[in-house]
């Protein structure tokens, strides 16, 4: 039996290092990679070793790879991995569709070339909720608060070349890059028997990280944001923490039954936008008010042109970017998203993590231990490929 060797893409970010935390506790091999500069940051380091991470394992090789650089790829990866966790793409919503395209479509197809004839056991894809794409408000106004489930229309049941999912729209250039990287992977796994499965991941937290969910908690613990329309009670939002996934991906690792499946990875919580909120207010001792004048969706625009007006700041004269304040994060802030974990759970997964108030309480005291709550320079953004 060929000796199991696991290698983790985007080991440096957030979910990777996750990953490489859990492999290396239950006593696993790891080869981890990304970015030169990703690997020697000592911003980076520094939250690793604040979650626990020992880059000095002796079971642990760190490797400096670009996916898009073939040649390099090759070499860096001659190794006979059995167990691949892809992790790794731009995750950035200022970036643009074909950037965000040539490292998360070509850059996974080049990280599938440089693994040809290796003794791959198991792909293990992170993808994302974003593929389920944004439900359509009905004509009379009402929301459409409906769960999405592994049925639902995804980048798996859609007929390869497709732009996106039957009865809801792509909002954002991201979501447009992971649903054709998708395909892309299934499309891998029919015609070649790649031994994959896809995991789902809903919007991620937790200690380590100011992006996202992150940048959420920096905006209203620095008092960004004061209120938030009264209808934000009418939007779902589901949430997952980086511990769980990270011990999902390894738990699907294991199951030969989970391959050619595709999981939501998804806490058992259905909250809505107003009480999530509230709830990170109420923990970073910010009041979080109502504002029955505006809704999400007239607000929308406004937020847009906003957004689009600081980007230009930012290109034009290098001005930082604020958190959550960006072109693509805002048709979020105006989506329902209620994802369904049924599958994970009826397949016998245990989250650690069942209730997002329970994790948001474990995350918050951990920015506060690191200073994060009252860090002003933790609210701008140093983007995911390092520009600002």
């Amino acid at each position: 039996m060929q000796e199991r060797l696991n290698l983790v893409t985007g080991a440096m970010g957030f979910s990777g290092s996750y990953v490489v935390r859990e492999l290396l506790a239950a006593g696993e091999r790891v080869v981890a990679t990304d970015l030169a500069r990703a690997c020697i940051d000592e911003d980076i380091l520094g939250v690793h070793q604040a979650i626990g991470l020992d880059l000095d394992h002796p079971n642990l090789e760190i490797l400096p790879a670009d996916l898009l650089r073939l040649d390099v790829l090759r070499k860096t990866l001659d190794r006979p991995f059995t167990h691949v966790f892809h992790t790794a793409s731009l995750y950035d919503y200022s970036a643009p569709l074909e950037k965000l395209r040539r490292i998360n479509v070509l850059g996974t197809e080049n990280l599938l070339a440089a693994l040809e004839g290796k003794p791959i056991e198991r792909f293990i894809h992170w993808s994302t909720c974003g593929v389920f794409g944004k439900p359509y408000t009905a004509r009379d106004g009402a929301k459409v608060n409906v769960p999405f489930n592994e049925r639902s229309s995804s980048p798996k049941n859609m007929p390869m070349g497709t732009d996106g999912p039957e009865g809801t729209h792509l909002v954002n250039a991201y979501s447009i890059s992971k649903w054709e990287q998708e395909q892309m992977m299934w499309q891998r796994y029919r015609d070649e028997g790649l031994p994959l499965t896809v995991i789902r991941p809903a919007p991620i937290y937790g200690p380590g990280s100011s992006y996202g969910h992150g940048g959420i908690i920096l905006a209203i613990a620095h008092g960004l944001l004061p209120g938030v329309p009264s209808d934000a009670s009418d939007y779902i939002t589901t949430s997952v923490h980086v511990e769980d996934l990270a011990r999902f991906s390894m738990w699907v690792a294991d199951r030969d039954e989970t391959i050619g499946e595709d999981y939501n990875v998804v806490d058992n919580s259905i909250i809505s936008y107003y009480e999530f909120l509230q709830y990170i207010g109420l923990l970073t001792g910010r009041r979080v008010r109502s504002i029955p004048f505006l809704s999400l969706k007239r607000g929308l625009p406004l937020f847009k042109a906003g957004a689009e007006l600081w980007r230009w700041l930012e290109v034009r004269f290098g001005i930082p970017r604020v958190r959550v304040y960006e072109v693509q994060s805002a048709p979020y802030a105006s989506s329902s998203y209620w994802l369904s974990n049924r599958k994970s759970l009826e397949a016998g997964f245990e989250y650690r993590y069942a209730d997002v108030r329970e994790g948001l309480k474990d995350t918050i005291d951990w920015f506060r231990d690191m200073g994060w709550l009252t860090d002003r320079e933790k609210l701008f953004v140093v983007a995911p490929d390092g520009s600002k």
